[in-house]
């Protein structure tokens, strides 16, 4: 039987793939690149089906809901990791199982909304100019879905910069309400930083956190910031509870002692009118809280600050209206020796006050003015004592706060609100590079020593 004939054109594609493939075989490094244009486009096309990604309708919808979050968390996933138990909790455990292995290291959300759990966000894997939004029962999407729209509008750089943030890796947002349910008495201290992104990084025993902070919404502020990589800081095994150094104390108590309420007992009270206050908070400042083994107090707080010389005068009248107060209460007064922490007395004196029973509770101590300045002492818990010097500053750093989280939840200052990262973090270094002011953010860097 004859071999059936071979069409013409079916002879000139054989003859076409022949010399190509002669071609390749003389020419291997053109064969490789030409392998690399084909090959590579393919595997990332296979790649952005089996990860499912937001397109840029999908990253405008996700921004249209964390305006409306009080919280919002992001996570990168990893897949030879366990399944989340949360997405267990909101698919079936078998479709949250298929649903991770599928989702590869995509970044997936955790959004708080006004109350409540929070809204698991992930990508659609078929549609990517959407989310899946799985709430944690009917009635809060129900609720979701009654709320009323915002007006439509495009993100301002901050926000931007921000939304890249969460669309890209870890990162956490906050706007006020999610930062008072966090922080509970402790908010007031923190009103400066009321609004933040940070972008978060594990690496090893530590985790690193850096981002802008502010005390107003990021719509309203300017991004000019300079940016670094977070540099791995010594961490002290020697360390107080708490160590401040700051240029200033506005960024801690400012919205505390400007609250109307609070501002109005400290004039009325205590003689400590606005004008003051703004030199108190103006005022560099370094404090200290150690522990107490013995005594009424578990912890005493002692502060440093360099008070204008021509202030002090309105400085000792408050004083004396605070003296008036505790004389009232059954508090006297001592004036004793200024001690050092490691050695004899100094050539000051303090004002001291004990309690009814005899035991010190706290004093103060004003210093010789220099170059303009006098250092003031402040002490609670103890007689003030005339400590080490300042923390050096390193770089453009405005303010450092180093701590020992887990002993502050010893002492109640770090409530259950606090994420238990946090809360068992065995030392905590925080600084800002930039302060916040009225129309800019501040640079927050924070690294927390894991357990």
């Amino acid at each position: 039987m004859e071999r059936p004939a071979t069409p013409q054109g079916s002879n000139q594609i054989f003859i076409l793939i022949g010399s190509i493939r002669r071609q390749l075989v003389a020419y291997p490094c053109t064969a490789l690149l030409l392998g690399l244009i084909l090959v590579v486009p393919s595997l990332l096309l296979s790649a952005s089906n089996l990860t499912p990604t937001l397109n840029r309708r999908g990253t405008a919808e996700l921004f249209e809901i964390t305006r409306s979050a009080r919280l919002v968390q992001s996570f990168e996933a990893d897949p030879t990791s366990p399944v989340p138990l949360i997405w267990q909790k909101r698919l079936s455990p078998d479709a949250a199982l298929d649903r991770w292995k599928r989702h590869g290291r995509a970044v997936w959300w955790l959004i708080w909304l006004d109350d409540g759990e929070p809204v698991l966000a992930l990508p659609s894997s078929s549609d990517p100019s959407s989310l899946d939004l799985l709430f944690a029962d009917e009635l809060h999407r129900i609720s979701f879905d009654q709320l009323p729209p915002l007006e439509s509008r495009t993100p301002s750089p901050l926000e931007q910069n921000c939304l890249k943030r969460l669309t890209s890796a870890t990162a956490v947002q906050w706007q006020p309400s999610g930062l008072a349910s966090i922080s509970g008495p402790l908010f007031p201290s923190l009103a400066s930083v009321s609004h933040g992104c940070l972008r978060v990084v594990l690496r090893g025993d530590r985790l690193m956190a850096e981002g802008p902070v502010a005390s107003r919404p990021f719509v309203s502020l300017k991004d000019g910031l300079a940016r670094g990589r977070i540099k791995r800081v010594r961490f002290d095994s020697s360390l107080s509870y708490l160590q401040l150094n700051s240029v200033a104390l506005q960024p801690l108590l400012g919205s505390f002692l400007n609250n109307p309420l609070i501002a109005e007992q400290l004039t009325s009270r205590y003689g400590l009118p606005q004008e003051l206050r703004d030199v108190l908070l103006a005022a560099p400042v370094v404090l200290r809280v150690d522990g107490l083994d013995d005594g009424r107090f578990r912890a005493s707080v002692q502060a440093r600050l360099m008070v204008p010389a021509d202030q002090i005068g309105q400085l000792k009248a408050s004083l004396d209206a605070v003296s008036t107060a505790l004389l009232r209460r059954g508090f006297q007064r001592e004036q004793r020796p200024l001690l050092m922490p490691k050695g004899p007395s100094s050539n000051r004196f303090a004002d001291v006050w004990l309690d009814p029973q005899g035991d010190p509770s706290g004093g103060w101590s004003i210093g010789p003015e220099t170059q303009g300045r006098v250092e003031m002492l402040l002490a609670l818990g103890e007689a003030p004592t005339l400590d080490q010097g300042p923390l050096k500053r390193h770089g453009q750093q405005r303010l450092r706060l180093r701590g020992r989280p887990n002993e502050l939840v010893r002492l109640g200052w770090l409530g259950p609100g606090w994420p238990s990262v946090i809360r068992n973090a065995s030392q905590l270094e925080l600084e800002m590079t930039a302060l916040p002011k009225e129309r800019q953010p501040g640079w927050l860097r924070l690294q927390l020593a894991l357990p």
